[in-house]
Parts: structure tokens; C-alpha cells; sequence
């Protein structure tokens, strides 16, 4: 084995013993490196272009103090050494397409320092077997990163053990291949286009970061992180494309454009205990697409708290969140939240918020056996019907529907505190029939015209309210039992509207159908 050291000082084909010496700095004319030799091309080699005219095999590369221009072309590299098989340069670049392969499929291990190199500059490797580790020094970046032979989705079968890394391009792991956990960030930073990331059923057991000015990183199959590494979006957008994405939490808490697309069946799985598990709280240019975007909370926590902090992303960019398992405590906190669907089906823990929440999609309280917030949950839908399922769990804060176009059916009775207020602002509230539905106030507010009535036409659904006088506007009534103490005042000259089989509501300073309350104005009798 030779070391062989590019010596023409300025622009020449690789192909060529004339630029080729074995001491650097040397005099060229030796021979052209083979398969087993290694070549640098290093601050004695000029700064002109090493044009690769074929696709040499050896040893290994090093490009220490180079500031020309390698030049690939179409032509590759490839590597079928062990220990250290390239290190690059910052101050070198790369044109053409260029790919490096790392062919020895031995045991023994192998290292890559590309460096930190800009996209630009970036270049590719393909590893297509050993099982010997893989490390990637801390701190380098690459362009595509593919484990498998290039034709197959085998072909590296030994373990990653490696620091933080960025990848400009695609990432594609092979079946066989393992990955040693760590804290060092797998960073995708691709600033245009759209790069794949492939993982073979591999758990990744480190963070992942999603960090590039008009990047889209698409996933190709199911991505699973370590159940306490974090997964960061700054910039860009990750594309779910109808896969699972599994991870200790998700953060996106900035104000840069970037993207979270779900695609049909996406969704977050968070299997984290005692944690903040999703941080959106800034949501200012965060943008979510999708059939229906999800993350679930999945753990069969007994102890501790996880915290969800959901920002105000609005009706458009909100996300569905099913909490399936565990006896913990779950907290909506820090911030207002906007949430789509909200689901506590197989949850039988404690719920609480510090702040108030805007759901625009269902709710379900599932088996919440204590809900100790106090905060106000606004029901927010602008179309459809979106339903409310209690299961016996009372709103422990106000409780507001104001959706211009929005309805909401009760699927069972809707309880609230004896101090909370129940505001009906905009759209349409279906009392679930046959049941009583107690509340500590009932109100109206807007000159906008909203509808009360029951799930099940012409079936009563029951309003109950101990004491007080509720004095409602702009409210079309129907099939509504008003009782339980309270005055219920749905005056005609306020703009209500009396639309049928209704009963304990004073229209015209009149209780229709009588329910023991008295109606405020002396001019009134009852029925």
C-alpha cells in the first residue's frame, strides 16, 4: 500500500500520474492511487480542480487544507478501507454529484469525518455493508446519508455509534443495521426541495431536528425515536406522509414558517412519562395539513404529569390530541390552546389547564376520574357537527360555543360547576334529549342569531340551573326544559324565538309550559 498526494497546483484529471507524488508537495509523474492505496489532496495541492475522470477505488481519502474544487461529475469514490476512511475540508468544493461509497465489509469499525461543511459543499455516502460501527465525528454534515447497497434495502449490518450530525439530503437506513443510543442530534437541513428519510423499522434512540429554510423532510415508512429523545421543528416542513412518527415529545415553538404535514392517516406517538410532551406555544407561521392531524399520548403512566402546551394555531392549523393510557395527571398549560379533537378515551387520571383552551373539533372525557382545572373551554367549530361526551365528568370552568356555523350535539348531559357559566355566542347547541344538563349560569352574548335545542327532535332535553335569573338574547329555542330554581327569561322583544315544545322559559314575561319559576315582569302569569 502507497500514500499517494495530489500535487499539480492547479486544475487536472484524477486518471492522470502526472498529478500524483508520494510526498505532499512533491514531484508528480508516480502513478495513479489504486484499491490499495490512500490519497490526499491537501493545502500543497493548489487550489484548482481535481476532476475525477473515473471512478478510482482505494483505501481511504483526506482532504485536510484543500481549497480547490473536487469535481465529481457523474463519476464516484469509493472507499474499502477501515478506521478513519475520509476527512474533508471547509475550505474545499464539491461540484457535479457527489457520492462516496464505503464498500469493506468487514467487522472492524469505520469513521467518517466529512466536517462542517455548508450545503453546498456537502457530499454523499453510501455505506453497503460491514458490521463493524459506523461514527460520524460530531459536528459534520452530509448530504445523502444511505446504509443500504444501493440496490437493495440491505447492505450495512453493524451499528451506528455516533455524535450529532446534519443530513442535506435523503437518509436511508438498511434492515440489518442497529443504532447506539446517544444525546448527539440527527439534524435534517435541507433548504429546498424535498429530501426522503427511510429508517427500516431501525429505532433511533437520540433527537431529531427539523431544521431548514424551505426544506420539506418526508418520511418514507414509520419513524420511531427513543421514547425520552426529543424531536425539534424549527424550520421547514415535516411531512408525515401517512406514516407514524414515534418520539418522547415534539416541539415547534417559534415564529419561523415551517410546517407540520400529517397526509392522510399521519399522526405523533408520544410515549414520554412525567414530561412536557408537546410544545407548539408559539404557533405564529406554523402551518398543519393533513386529514387528520393527531398526536396520541399512549403510556400506561401511573405517576407524575404530562403537559401538553398547545398555542393558539386557530380552527385551520388545529390538532387532534387522544390521551389512551395511564392514571397520571395530563395538564393543557402555560398558554391559550387550540386543539381540534379532543379524546380521554382510556385515560383515567387527573385532567387540569392553567389556561384556556379552543376546541374545534369532539371532546371526550373518556374516564378523567378528577378534572381540577378551572380554565374556560370554548367550543369553536365554523361547519359540521361536532359532538361532547361527558361519561359523568363535569366542566370544571366556563364553558362558551361561539362558532359562526358550528353545531354541537351532547351526546349525554353536560354538566358544569354551580359557579360556571354556561355561553351560547354563535351556532347551534344540542342538549342531548331525555337527559338534564345542570349548569351554574346560563347566558348569551352577540346580536348574531344562535339555536338551543335538543339532540332528538321533538324529545325535551332538560336546563337546569339552581338559582339566579338567566335573561338570554338573540336565542332560538326548541324542544327545552328550563327548571331547577333559576328564572330562564327568553324574552321575544330581545329577539328569541320560541320554536316549539318548549317548557320553564318566559317568552313574554310568561313561563311557557311552567316549571316553578317566576318570571321577573309583574305583567306575566303562567300557564
Amino acid at each position: 500500500m502507497a500514500a499517494y498526494f495530489w500535487v499539480t497546483g492547479g486544475t487536472g484529471n484524477w486518471n492522470s500520474a502526472s498529478n500524483w507524488a508520494l510526498t505532499s508537495g512533491g514531484v508528480g509523474g508516480i502513478a495513479v492511487p489504486g484499491s490499495g492505496d490512500t490519497a490526499a489532496i491537501d493545502a500543497n495541492s493548489g487550489s484548482g480542480s481535481v476532476t475525477l475522470d473515473i471512478s478510482p477505488t482505494i483505501q481511504t481519502l483526506t482532504c485536510t487544507g484543500f481549497t480547490g474544487t473536487l469535481a465529481f461529475g457523474t463519476n464516484t469514490i469509493s472507499l474499502n478501507s477501515t478506521g478513519t476512511i475520509f476527512t474533508g475540508a471547509t475550505t474545499m468544493a464539491v461540484t457535479g454529484t457527489p457520492l462516496i461509497i464505503c464498500t469493506n465489509s468487514s467487522a472492524t469499525s469505520r469513521v467518517l469525518n466529512a466536517t462542517a461543511v455548508t450545503e453546498a459543499n456537502s457530499i454523499s455516502f453510501r455505506i453497503t455493508g460491514g458490521t463493524g460501527s459506523f461514527s460520524i465525528t460530531s459536528g459534520n454534515n452530509v448530504r445523502d446519508l444511505d446504509f443500504t447497497d444501493g440496490v437493495n434495502p440491505t447492505g450495512f449490518a453493524g451499528a451506528i455509534n455516533t455524535a450529532g450530525f446534519a443530513v442535506f439530503g435523503n437518509f436511508k437506513a438498511s434492515t440489518g443495521m442497529s443504532q447506539n443510543a446517544g444525546t448527539g442530534i440527527i439534524t435534517f437541513a435541507a433548504t429546498s426541495g424535498t429530501k426522503t428519510i427511510t429508517t427500516a423499522a431501525v429505532v433511533f434512540d437520540r433527537p431529531f431536528a427539523f431544521n431548514g429554510v424551505g426544506g420539506t423532510f418526508q418520511l418514507q415508512d414509520a419513524l420511531t425515536v427513543g421514547s425520552t429523545r426529543a424531536c425539534t421543528l424549527t424550520n421547514g416542513t415535516l411531512d408525515l406522509n401517512g406514516y407514524t412518527l414515534t418520539a418522547g415529545s415534539l416541539s415547534s415553538s417559534n415564529s419561523n414558517i415551517r410546517t407540520l404535514a400529517f397526509g392522510t392517516t399521519g399522526k405523533f406517538v408520544l410515549p414520554n412519562t412525567n414530561a412536557t410532551l408537546w410544545t407548539t406555544s408559539i404557533a405564529t407561521n406554523l402551518t398543519v395539513t393533513g386529514t387528520n392531524p393527531l398526536f396520541q399520548l399512549t403510556t400506561n403512566a401511573t405517576t407524575g404529569t404530562r403537559t401538553i402546551i398547545m398555542g393558539a394555531a386557530g380552527e385551520a392549523n388545529a390538532i387532534s390530541v387522544d390521551i389512551t393510557a395511564g392514571s397520571d395527571a395530563i395538564v393543557f398549560g402555560t398558554t391559550t390552546g387550540s386543539f381540534k379533537n379532543v379524546n380521554f378515551t382510556g385515560f383515567t387520571g387527573t385532567y387540569g389547564s392553567t389556561n384556556s383552551i379552543y376546541c374545534y373539533g369532539n371532546w371526550n372525557w373518556g374516564g378523567v376520574t378528577t378534572n381540577s382545572s378551572t380554565a374556560t373551554i370554548t367550543f369553536a367549530a365554523t361547519s359540521g357537527t361536532k359532538t361532547i361526551t361527558s361519561n359523568s365528568v363535569a366542566f370544571g370552568g366556563n364553558v362558551t360555543f361561539n362558532g359562526i356555523g358550528g353545531t354541537w350535539t351532547c351526546q349525554d348531559a353536560l354538566t358544569l360547576g354551580s359557579t360556571q357559566t354556561l355561553t351560547l355566542t354563535n351556532g347551534t347547541l344540542k342538549l342531548a334529549a331525555g337527559t338534564t344538563s345542570t349548569v351554574g349560569a346560563f347566558a348569551t352574548s352577540g346580536t348574531n342569531q344562535k339555536f338551543l335545542q335538543s339532540s332528538t327532535d321533538g324529545t325535551q332535553a332538560t336546563i337546569s340551573d339552581a338559582s339566579g335569573t338567566n335573561s338570554v338574547s338573540y336565542l332560538t329555542i326548541k324542544d327545552s326544559n328550563a327548571t331547577g330554581g333559576a328564572i330562564f327569561q327568553a324574552f321575544t322583544s330581545n329577539q328569541n324565538v320560541n320554536a316549539g315544545n318548549n317548557a320553564g322559559w318566559a317568552f313574554q314575561g310568561t313561563v311557557i309550559g311552567g316549571s316553578g319559576n317566576s318570571p321577573t315582569f309583574g305583567f306575566g302569569f303562567r300557564i
